[in-house]
């Protein structure tokens, strides 16, 4: 009795240490390696009903297909729809046109036959099938009587025009990592092939047979839209066109989230993925003028112990969007559902879960995701220690026009109990990574040709409606509100803790525009800075120095969340519950996003930044007033410095002063309206004060006009606030 009310007593004891000592945040083994139960390991694999590849042979005599494959468990007839591909389509979605059933009844093993050469008929050939072949696509449906809901799986084959099996492209092509001058083509064949790229007149090939291939196309010229040629086996498959990253900044792209399988049968459910939802909203963004996608996590159900079945959802995800992946880049970020787990039975629902460890025999989620896809490697943090996974491929960066895209994982190393069991807790950005995270904003800070930085990643940290209990969150880390594995309350302010470190890199540097997140099934946007209650007690962080925004768009599929109270609830401006993606449009120093519905709705538009990057919360604005001696223009007549910081230097910007006379001239300079006295000592000309700006400008008696252009800026001085609003005037005089 003694020692069990000893023991009891610790623990009370140690229960109210903690409560009493908010700042002692549990972290416990967060971080450390996994500390595995001994426990039996148990499957989980809720999406997986298809074992394997499906076994396709064609017998060419009675011009017929046989499809065979396995189910993990019996299941009734499979039904199979199958068709062609409509050459004519710049988007080539599969058009079914015939079934058939598997008649084979109640079983695990499953077969059916399908009649190819009805393709030949005047009523079904679209493609000169009967000619030349061509591409067979199909969608098994097989019904899983476990949870009673039909499930689907797309594939394709190819024959030639006698009906014997070829070579076929059974995913992709998706064009990657595309830069002024290079791009990079992936895609995966049902056989062993070699592979090649013909384009503007050059080949390019990864020198390897097999089934995966990435080529890299180098020696392209900025802003050019180039048609490439796919060619499989030496054999020209088909072609395809992408336009490389412009010269200027001016471009368009859309950010979706969270197309994991949605509610409502039929293809909202398909292999863990929306398909529905997906393949539309990454058509639409493509046909909205997109130059490229950044999708922020939970491409798929995932929570998975299968290796297959996950490859197989990430299979069923890049079906959905190869049709516009072949044309433009989609960069892909990692989110919770992207879990590929060891899981010990405890007797509860979901046992213990771990992120599946590196270890030769098995693969995490992060290394199999840079496996399925082609994202920016090299230069991705370190690991977080000898057993955690790898960053590359799922936390990168890559610079567009004026525009640097940051993508990180909030998701990384993924334990259902870290503090207990090491590993990392959803949400947490752990050392390595956010290190890097503030050396690449701040080399972003320090270069000249970035004017903007966006940043995408998974759990939000300022949540507003699904997601509360953790993101970056946990009801504010709140003892009462959260508890260990063995029932105990878990003060969790260690992840606030981190998120303030994270949030206030981002604030401080000047030019993030935006943090973009997935996870909560909504979209909202709110900003953040210095006067926003970021805790629980409605108090602000002092240190958010800049206004960023915070975007969640986690639309497009998942099923929907209503928004709930926060302390930051009155600082959303906008609020949509339901499907949607969005679209960013960067117009030199202007940004803009727009969220669209399903049904094809602007639920919100909305000017982000309009001018140079935020120094702080104030405005100050400059206009030119021309002032006519002898003949000059002043062609730049107003100028807008943006959001600048007490003590901080704005951007430069031109003011161009044309000779429209027939006399040389000598401009100079003087402040005119100035209430404030801000310009007066603020306002640089070519690099010096107004009083001592003097340039000459010569005219030319061809076309009456020569222009000179002078570089302006200002040097606020600390004890500026507010707008400030002032006129500059030229003089000229001949010479």
């Amino acid at each position: 009795m003694n020692r069990t009310y000893m023991k009891n007593g610790l623990i009370a004891i140690l229960v109210m240490a903690v409560l009493v000592s908010p700042v002692c945040a549990q972290a416990g083994n967060l971080g450390h390696d996994p500390l595995y139960p001994k426990l039996s390991q148990k499957d989980a694999t809720p999406d997986y009903l298809l074992v394997d590849e499906v076994d396709v042979t064609v017998d060419a005599g009675a011009k017929e297909a046989t499809l065979q494959f396995d189910t993990l468990l019996a299941t009734p007839g499979a039904k199979v729809y199958y068709g062609l591909y409509v050459p004519e389509q710049e988007i080539q979605v599969p058009q079914y046109r015939r079934s058939t059933t598997d008649l084979t009844g109640e079983s695990a093993s499953h077969s059916a036959m399908i009649n190819i050469g009805k393709f030949e008929g005047a009523r079904y050939d679209i493609c000169n099938f009967g000619e030349d072949g061509g591409v067979i696509c199909y969608r098994i449906e097989l019904y899983n009587p476990e949870v009673a809901s039909s499930v689907f799986y797309d594939g394709r084959f190819r024959v030639d025009g006698d009906y014997n099996l070829m070579p076929c492209v059974i995913e992709g092509p998706f064009v990657d990592l595309v830069t002024t001058d290079s791009a990079v083509v992936s895609w995966k064949t049902d056989l062993p092939t070699t592979a090649a790229v013909e384009i503007d007149g050059g080949s390019y090939t990864d020198g390897a047979s097999g089934t995966s291939h990435e080529v890299a196309i180098t020696g392209l010229s900025a802003g050019t839209e180039y048609e490439y040629d796919v060619l499989v086996d030496g054999v020209n498959y088909a072609t395809y066109h992408f336009t490389t990253e412009p010269a200027s900044p001016e471009f368009e792209f859309a950010i979706m989230s969270d197309s994991r399988a949605g509610v409502g049968g039929g293809e909202r459910s398909f292999a863990g993925v929306n398909y529905h939802k997906l393949g539309r909203f990454t058509i639409d963004a493509y046909q909205n003028g997109a130059d490229f996608v950044v999708f922020s996590g939970d491409l798929v159900n995932g929570y998975t112990t299968s290796t297959d079945d996950y490859r197989m959802q990430l299979g069923a995800w890049k079906d959905a969007t190869e049709q516009v992946g072949c044309y433009i880049p989609i960069y892909e970020v990692m989110g919770n559902h992207e879990s590929l787990v060891d899981v010990y039975d405890d007797g509860s629902s979901y046992g213990i879960e771990f992120d599946k460890q590196d270890d030769g025999t098995n693969k995490s989620a992060e290394t199999i995701f840079a496996e399925e896809f082609v994202n920016p490697d090299g230069g991705s943090p370190d690991p977080e220690n000898t057993t955690a996974p790898s960053y590359a491929e799922n936390v990168y960066y890559f610079d567009y026009g004026n525009t640097r895209v940051i993508a990180f994982n909030t998701n990384y190393w993924w334990c259902s109990h870290p503090e207990d069991f090491g590993g990392n807790l959803e949400g947490y950005v752990m050392d390595n990574q956010l290190a890097w995270i503030k050396d690449v904003l701040d080399d972003a800070a320090g270069d000249s040709t970035i004017e903007h930085v966006f940043m995408f990643a998974h759990e939000p940290a300022f949540p507003n409606g699904g997601h509360l209990h953790d993101a970056q969150w946990y009801n504010g880390g709140d003892s009462s509100e959260n508890e260990d594995y063995y029932g105990n309350p878990l003060n969790r302010t260690y992840v606030i803790e981190r998120r303030d470190a994270l949030w206030e890199a981002i604030s401080q540097n000047g030019k993030v525009v935006a943090v973009l997140f997935g996870d909560e099934h909504n979209y909202n946007r709110m900003s953040v800075d210095d006067e926003t209650p970021v805790y629980l007690d409605g108090s602000t962080n002092p240190n958010f120095t800049n206004p960023v925004w915070q975007i969640i768009t986690g639309g497009a599929g998942a099923p929907f969340y209503a928004q709930q109270d926060t302390p930051w609830s009155g600082d959303v401006e906008s609020f949509y519950p339901s499907k949607h993606y969005c679209m960013i449009s960067v117009d030199g120093g202007k940004v803009s996003i727009k969220a669209i519905s399903d049904s094809g709705e602007i639920v919100d538009e909305y000017v982000l930044r309009n001018g140079a990057p935020a120094g702080d919360t104030s405005t100050t604005e400059l206009s030119a007033e021309v002032v006519p001696a002898i003949s000059i223009t002043v062609e730049t007549s107003a100028l807008d410095f943006g959001t600048i910081g007490a003590g901080l230097s704005s951007a430069t910007r031109q003011i161009r002063i044309a000779n429209t006379g027939t006399r040389d001239v000598v401009v100079t300079a003087e402040i005119g309206a100035d209430e404030s006295g801000l310009y007066e000592g603020a306002l640089r000309l070519n690099g010096g004060s107004v009083d001592g700006f003097s340039v000459g400008v010569p005219a030319d008696i061809t076309d009456f006009e020569y222009a000179e252009d002078v570089a302006a800026s200002l040097e606020v001085p600390e004890w500026a606030g507010g707008e400030y609003d002032g006129t500059v005037l030229f003089v000229a005089e001949g010479i």
